[in-house]
Parts: C-alpha cells; structure tokens; sequence
C-alpha cells in the first residue's frame, strides 16, 4: 500500500534530533507516526560525512548531558536505547587557551574549580560558589535569572575582567551570543549540561546518535519518507489535517509536528493561511543566531600536542564583545577565535567560527579565501599544523542554510537574549490546533540535549491532550 493512501496519527516534518526523538516516544505510544525529511539521512546539524577520504562531522563536535539523570541518558534509557549506542567521554572535554592561561573542563567539577581557583586566587571562594550554584540550579534560580543577563550574573559574582571573558567564551561559541547579550538561564544551561557535563562521543561518529534513533522509530512500527521537502501543512477550519510532499501528494494525519526553522512553518508551509498571520508577524520582530563558518582538515594523521576529541577554545585577548561585534558587521577576516577539535583518529581537524549569514554570493565568492585565512590562524595556535593537511574544504553559512533551511543559516535557532525565551506564539503547542513546533525553534532550548528535552515534552504535551 502507498504510504500517501494511509492515514497517520502523527507526521513530523524533519528528522533532526528534536524530531526523531518526538517519533520515537509518539510510535513507542502506539500512535501512527511519519517522518518526513528533505536530506538523505538523518540529524539535521547533528550529521557525519565523509570526504576526500576522510570522515567529517557537520557541526555538531560532541554531546553534553550524559551523566546519570542527565537529559541525553534519560531519554536514551527510557527507548531503551543506553545499551544499543557506545558512548564515550573524553577528559579533559574542552580547554580554553589564552595570551596568560591555558584552563582545562575536567570531568571531575571539583577540579575543575580548583583549576580555576588556582589560576585566579583573588576569586577563590566566589569561583566555587558560582559553579556549585551553576551546576545545582532548579526552578528558584530559573525564576532568578529569568529576565538577566549572563554578564550581570558573572558581574555578581566576579572583578575580574580576565575571569569573566574566559567564562564568557562558551557562551560564543555555543550560542553565538556574548555574556552581555545571552539569558542567564541559557548561560546556565550551558554551563551545567555542556561544560561540566560535556565531552561525550558515540562510537564511530556524531552520526551514530540519529541513525540508532531512525532505527528505533521504525522498530516501533514508524515510517519515514527521506530526500523529500514538505511543500505545506494542510489546515480546515483551524485544525491541521497533514502534508502535502512534493511529487508525493497528501498526507493525512491527526497531528503535525514541525522540526522545521519555524520562519519556514509559518511563512513558507502556511503562507497561505490567514489563521497564522499573528504568529507571521510575530516573526518579523525575532531575531535569529548567527550562522557559523565549519572548516574541515584531512590530516596526515601525525599531528602531535593536541589532545584528540576535546573542545579547544583559542581566545586571543580579553575582549569578547569586541570579537562579537566584528563577527556581526562582517568583520570576519578579524576575527581571532576559533573552536578546533581534533577526530578520534587523529585524521580529522575540524574548526569553527560564528559567521553572518550575508548571501549566497558573498560565500561562494570568499569561501577559499577564508579557508586560507583560518588556516593561518590556526598555526599561530598549532605551528606546523600546514604541512599536515591533505585536504580542506568548509561549510558556510550559505551551506547550513542549505542543509537546514534555517532562516539566514542560523546555528543555533534563535538568538537566546532574554526577549527570546519561551515567547508564546513558539511554544510546542500552536494556536493552530494540533499542530506543534518542536526543536530549537520552540524558544525554550538549544543544543542536541535541549532539543532531545524539547521532542520528549513535545511527544508528552500531544499525550495530555488527545481527545
């Protein structure tokens, strides 16, 4: 039977990690369940390929939150998953290197904080206090830090200017914000679930998360549909009633799920409706990430003085918000930072930088150029490291605006100022009935921990409220 002649109880248009997770639980119910993909594979950001003889992984570079209660475990255990995927972590899981210090994110907070304490005595006792409070914190200090930034939070507890901008660098390089700009609920976050519970990687590539995930769903009895773009949701009267997929035709469903950027959702899959007109212009007001420029190196596999699959951060001076704002005017040429991070075969270098999205010309016109530039920039950090490459090519904004189809190549969904999370209108439930928004794009998480969270409270949210 053609799986267009079916009705669904549910279809999730995407299969990035928020999605399939979704799909999992939602099948594991008992319900009829699609996914609808337009790439070839699974993951979204969280994908691995392999070029020029060698094995990349797309953007994501490791996995937090997988400590016993972690997000990431709980969702794995509760499919019964934790056994089926070989996850291991790496100590130290990340080092930040500066002009005067070079401080490592051991596994064991505790030394991690005397890491710090040792480097900065004259904050001692508040270094200790910050990071239990950090690692601990629940719904007191969510309603606490709610409307703050991360800057006024580090501005409580610390003088030094040093202190801070090293504190500060994370925050960049996983959300694309600096300390002044980002919620301290979501600096929190990605202190507790990525910094000191981080450094974990799946055996074999970042690719092995989604593809065990696929492999579940459709154990359950789900089906999924790849290399196929979703050309609308269907709605009568309020109500969605499914897809329509090119060369494919409609679909039936009870429930649609978007994992889709929601600017695609609301303006391209329902542009024609008028019952989200609200929420549209609601859009025109948000603000997304930024974008990132991903450099991949084949190696010859004898580099020396790195440590393989752990987060290097290179901050070259104390001033992160100027390293924001060149990033923002396009200024990237400037620009000094960079996350690398070398494969568990020693074979594969990847680097990172946040990046505009500008345009499809800008990319393709200095897209070589700045390969060549970051480079050079590396081997001001890692000397020699030229005469180990084999290979290079990058991705650029303009290409994870391909992959995705998140709106300008946004890295990270939206921009996670405190105007930006939770907003009502991108909530998993929508004022469309029985359509959800599950993802990045709900404004309440970001990260692979936060968007696996958000498709298991999605999947939980359409539970509590079947008739």
């Amino acid at each position: 039977m053609s799986l267009a002649k079916e009705k669904y109880d549910a279809i999730i248009i995407g299969a990035g990690i928020s999605g399939l997770v979704c799909g999992c639980y939602l099948t594991k119910a008992g319900m009829k369940t699609l996914i609808v993909e337009k790439n070839a594979k699974p993951g979204g950001c969280c994908t691995s390929f392999k070029r020029g003889g060698f094995a990349f992984d797309a953007c994501v570079h490791s996995l937090g939150s997988f400590r016993e209660g972690g997000i990431l475990r709980t969702i794995l255990r509760e499919l019964d998953l934790e056994h089926r995927i070989e996850i291991k972590r790496h100590d130290p899981s990340d080092i930040i290197i500066t002009p005067d210090f070079k401080i490592h994110f051991w596994n064991d907070l505790q030394k991690t904080i005397k890491e710090f304490q040792d480097n900065f005595p004259k904050e001692s006792e508040k270094i200790e206090e910050f990071f239990n409070y950090l690692n601990n914190y629940g719904l007191r200090a969510f309603i606490d830090l709610k409307s703050i930034t991360f800057k006024d939070l580090l501005d409580k507890y610390f003088k030094d200017n040093k202190l801070k901008a090293i504190l500060s660098l994370p925050l960049l390089g996983n959300a694309g914000l600096p300390a002044s700009k980002i919620s301290a609920i979501v600096g929190a976050f990605i202190y507790k679930e990525f910094m000191f519970d981080g450094g974990y990687y799946p055996n074999g590539s970042i690719q092995s998360l989604p593809d065990i995930l696929v492999k579940c769903f459709k154990e359950l009895g789900g089906d999924t549909i790849f290399s196929s773009f979703t050309e609308r949701i269907t709605t009568e009267n309020n109500k969605v009633e499914g897809i329509e997929i090119a060369k494919k035709g409609r679909f039936t469903s009870k429930y649609v799920i978007s994992n889709a950027d929601t600017f695609q959702t609301f303006n391209v899959l329902m542009s024609n409706d008028s019952l989200v007109k609200s929420t549209s212009d609601k859009l025109k007001n948000m603000e997304p990430s930024l974008s990132a420029f991903v450099l991949y190196l084949g190696t010859d596999g004898k580099l020396s003085g790195i440590p393989e699959n752990t987060g290097l951060w290179y901050l070259p001076h104390y001033d992160v918000e100027e390293l924001y704002t060149l990033t923002v005017n396009g200024n990237i040429d400037d620009v000094e930072w960079f996350l690398y991070r070398l494969s568990p075969d020693k074979k594969s270098l990847y680097m990172f930088i946040n990046a505009p999205f500008k345009n499809k010309e800008y990319w393709k016109t200095n897209k070589k150029r700045f390969i060549d530039i970051f480079v050079n920039k590396m081997e001001k950090v890692v000397p020699g490291v030229s005469s180990h490459i084999i290979y290079k090519d990058a991705a650029t904004p303009s290409t994870l605006n391909r992959w995705t189809l998140n709106h300008e190549g946004a890295a990270y969904g939206w921009a996670w100022k405190p105007s930006q999370l939770a907003v009502s209108e991108f909530l998993p439930e929508t004022a469309v009935e029985n359509l959800y928004l599950t993802g990045h794009w709900t404004t309440l998480a970001q990260g692979v921990a936060g968007v696996a969270y958000v498709g298991r409270d999605t999947s939980k949210k359409i539970f509590a409220n079947q008739n």
